[in-house]
């Protein structure tokens, strides 16, 4: 009976294809693809969102390559990994809520977000959804418990990989170092060169300034998190924490999205971009992922 099955299959799809003698299309999606998320600002900080594909160069490697996808402006997929530890009770938590509040509330059209929380252990909360959704379920998380920041950092990153959008994001919150993890840093590295995702780091800092919570090691790991990445990073008091999120919203609305086939696509390769514009002032800043690793 299996095989009766599978013959009937393979008949009925032969025959679809040829019925009436019409050409059947056929979509061809290759995972190879590398996406690189550019932003471009002139000397004074503001972003320059009117450019073309034809504006920008590519170089993968030195080799000059040829733009397959380009998109400005467009729908992203953005993930939140978000501390709720402990010691994000108090102020820290009740203004990441207002500020999460206002940067879903301006969510632009056709976005999806997805939601990693962590404590002892990280949790996929939501996955793929819009962002009154996201709200809701924001909204009735309670901080409690340790900071496993690398484990969680790790679930966000291999989430990327199940969302729609070509233009991925990835936001960290937390306000301390990883204490709780099993995996280490290096896990957490070789993973954010091969998703190819723009990475913002916020590390939250404490209301008196005799508190640190991150020591040369904690913000080495957010600043290299979020620079080779093309993201920022920032260290907001719990106040300023709004304001941070606005500028990371407009960041993300104002990236172009560059998509190309790689000139070698051996496995496990770590390979240079280069981007460039045809016509370049030198008082445009380009900020975007120079390398990654071939999967």
């Amino acid at each position: 009976m299996t095989n009766l099955r599978i013959a009937t299959a393979i008949f009925i799809l032969f025959f679809c294809a040829s019925v009436q003698g019409q050409e059947v299309e056929v979509i061809k999606v290759d995972v190879a693809l590398v996406t690189v998320n550019v932003n471009v600002s002139d000397g004074k900080g503001h972003a320059l969102s009117s450019l073309k594909a034809e504006d920008f160069q590519v170089t993968d490697e030195g080799q000059a390559v040829t733009l397959g996808f380009f998109e400005s402006q467009g729908p992203a997929s953005i993930v939140f990994v978000v501390d709720i530890s402990s010691s994000m009770r108090g102020p820290k938590w009740r203004h990441l809520k207002e500020g999460m509040k206002e940067f879903l509330a301006r969510a632009p059209e056709g976005n999806d977000y997805t939601l990693v929380t962590f404590s002892d252990s990280p949790q996929l909360i939501a996955r793929s959804v819009r962002a009154d959704e996201l709200w809701r379920t924001f909204d009735g998380l309670r901080p409690l418990g340790h900071t496993a920041l690398y484990d969680a950092m790790l679930l966000g990153l291999n989430t990327l990989d199940e969302l729609p959008q070509r233009h991925k994001t990835l936001i960290l919150f937390s306000d301390g170092e990883d204490n709780s993890s099993r995996v280490g840093l290096p896990a957490v590295q070789q993973e954010a060169l091969t998703r190819r995702a723009t990475i913002y780091t916020v590390g939250i800092l404490p209301d008196d300034p005799d508190l640190s919570p991150y020591g040369p090691k904690g913000k080495q790991l957010l600043n290299e998190l979020a620079t080779t990445t093309g993201g920022l990073v920032h260290f907001p008091s719990s106040h300023e924490v709004g304001d941070v999120l606005k500028r990371i919203n407009a960041d993300v609305t104002n990236q172009y999205s560059l998509g190309y086939y790689p000139p070698d696509k051996t496995p496990g390769r770590r390979r240079r971009i280069q981007v460039n514009l045809a016509q370049d002032t030198h008082r445009l800043k380009l900020r975007y992922q120079q390398s990654y690793l071939i999967r």
